[in-house]
């Protein structure tokens, strides 16, 4: 018993001596290692597999204040450094359209990604260990989720969400089918926590091959459903039009180098032109395709809209879906919460999709899922009337851009042929899997994806957000149509595989051949029950360590 009572002594006095020769060195090895890692394997095919190993410096950082608590706040503004590299080198892109949104969206999600990490220290200081992992699991997990699905927090991010890493994997996570993307979040915090605990807390054979089973068995079962999966539904031909616009400098009517609306639309219709044939039934435009803020209710006065109604009238059985800037005109009573006054009247600004067939048939989708800042300001309502105007003023002399658009009420499905429905999806709304679950138990059979990333120029974006949309495909199980102003299009199987798709900035259209399932995964119709599930355990073990900590201090 003396002696393992020296041992111990000894070693825990070599620890402090070691730490004391080179603390920050070793800090700053783990501070690289953590966010190289997050860095390289985000959405990358080759190295999506260092999510694997990305938290556990930051675990290893956690380490060290139990040996050397003095070094308190120089560790902790470490793992805020990582998580900051990590969001920068990820997100480094937003700074393309304003830097000053780059800084904050930055700041902000390593704000909130840094709450869970200091849960997990908190609980690990006054509780135990294996608390302590499962307080930084459900916390995590909590704050995907209110990312995903909290109506009420308006500052939603979750781009960064750990189970969007594997993007570029889809024959690693056929599974999220039954778990959505939590599901891979909490694959990657397990394998993390084993691989933590391996090497710095208890290494034996019956951990490591845990760890092993926890990589290995999900991607066995994923590949098994991969290779094993056919195509379901009806077999509907389409074609996407990526016309290539840049905002800035041609789609920005202020700017010297403007294409005339006419001349955009022309485009348009030239490119489908060139893709069609008889078995062609559906042709999607990119977000924001028309954007000159048509007043909806006189769409189909507009002397700009004659040339697509005469190519919908030559083409009967052609389906268009497209995105438009458009406004809805309510007279002197201020009919939603979003609307604006301009020129005696309230006027709401929508970025829409609409749903073409004839010059009768106009179905109409507005926005839900707007991007914070982009289209909106968060807790706008809140704010004082000068500051708003202000704030407004800003967005403006940015780019142009109206950042109090209007909100839609609800998902829609477009009904298009007999047995074909598709539910409209615009850009950032893709990354809500659970909210586009709506429209599927609405009878969606067929995502149509309509975006425009030309905000941010020739960056890896355009690669991270197509990569994005087979996530979307895999969960549901729906074939994806997605048209991007700039950007890639193309289309994506029931598996989450490539079918076609566009060089980036490049003007093109392409036709592929698509299947609409009528079957509901799990997810479809559960959404983000992981969430939910680790909201309630996260709020009983906050309760549980509250209790603990008032009886230590007593």
């Amino acid at each position: 018993m003396a002696h393992h009572l020296l041992s111990i002594q000894y070693t825990l006095a070599m620890d402090r001596m070691a730490l004391k020769r080179f603390p920050k060195r070793y800090v700053f090895l783990l501070v690289t290692l953590s966010s190289t890692c997050f860095y390289l394997s985000w959405c990358s095919f080759w190295l999506g597999g260092l999510l694997f190993v990305a938290i556990v410096p930051i675990l290893g950082i956690f380490k060290l204040l139990t040996i050397a608590p003095k070094q308190k706040y120089f560790c902790l503004f470490s793992v805020v450094c990582t998580l900051f590299f990590w969001n920068t080198l990820t997100i480094w892109w937003i700074y393309k359209a304003t830097f000053p949104a780059f800084l904050f969206t930055a700041c902000y999600n390593t704000f909130c990604l840094a709450l869970p990490c200091f849960f997990y220290y908190y609980i690990r200081k006054w509780g135990r260990l294996y608390m302590a992992y499962l307080g930084l699991v459900t916390s995590w997990l909590t704050l995907e989720y209110a990312h995903l699905s909290w109506e009420y927090w308006e500052l939603t991010f979750p781009w960064l969400n750990l189970g969007n890493g594997f993007a570029a994997l889809p024959q690693w996570i056929q599974w999220y089918e039954y778990t959505g993307v939590l599901g891979g979040s909490l694959w990657v915090l397990i394998v993390n926590i084993l691989l933590y605990h391996l090497l710095f807390e208890k290494a034996n054979f019956i951990l490591f091959n845990g760890w092993c089973w926890g990589i290995l068995l999900p991607i066995a079962i994923s590949l098994m459903i991969y290779y094993g999966y056919k195509e379901k539904g009806n077999n509907l031909e389409a074609v996407v039009v990526q016309p290539n616009f840049d905002n800035y400098t041609e789609k920005d009517y202020s700017a010297p180098c403007f294409i005339p609306y006419p001349r955009q639309i022309d485009r348009l219709l030239t490119l489908s032109k060139q893709q069609l044939t008889p078995a062609t039934s559906l042709i999607v435009w990119p977000e924001s395709a028309i954007d000159c803020w048509l007043e909806e209710v006189k769409l189909r006065d507009y002397l700009l809209m004659q040339p697509i109604f005469q190519f919908l009238h030559t083409y009967t059985a052609l389906n268009l879906i497209t995105g438009i800037t458009s406004r809805c005109v309510y007279g002197p009573i201020q009919a939603t919460k979003t609307a604006q006054i301009s020129r005696g009247v309230y006027v709401d600004y929508f970025n829409s999709v609409f749903y073409l067939k004839t010059r009768e048939k106009i179905d109409i989708y507005h926005k839900q899922k707007r991007l914070p800042g982009g289209e909106y300001i968060p807790y706008f309502h809140l704010l004082p009337v000068p500051l708003c105007a202000w704030l407004k003023q800003k967005f403006i002399d940015i780019g142009n851009i109206d950042p109090c658009l209007g909100k839609g009420n609800e998902t829609k499905v477009f009904k298009i042929d007999d047995g074909i429905n598709v539910a409209p999806i615009i850009c950032y709304e893709l990354l809500y899997g659970a909210f586009v679950g709506r429209s599927v138990q609405k009878g969606a059979n067929l995502f149509a994806v309509v975006t425009n990333d030309g905000w941010w120029g020739n960056t890896p974006i355009y690669h991270d957000f197509f990569q994005y949309t087979r996530l979307l495909a895999i969960a549901h199980r729906r074939s994806v149509v997605r048209a991007a102003s700039t950007g890639i299009s193309g289309f994506i199987s029931q598996g989450g595989a490539v079918i076609a798709a566009t060089n980036r900035l490049e003007v093109a259209a392409i036709r592929g051949v698509v299947c609409a399932n009528n079957q509901l995964t799990f997810y479809s119709l559960h959404g983000d029950y992981i969430g939910r599930i680790a909201a309630w355990i996260c709020f009983i073990l906050c309760c549980i360590v509250w209790i603990v900590r008032l009886q230590q201090k007593e």
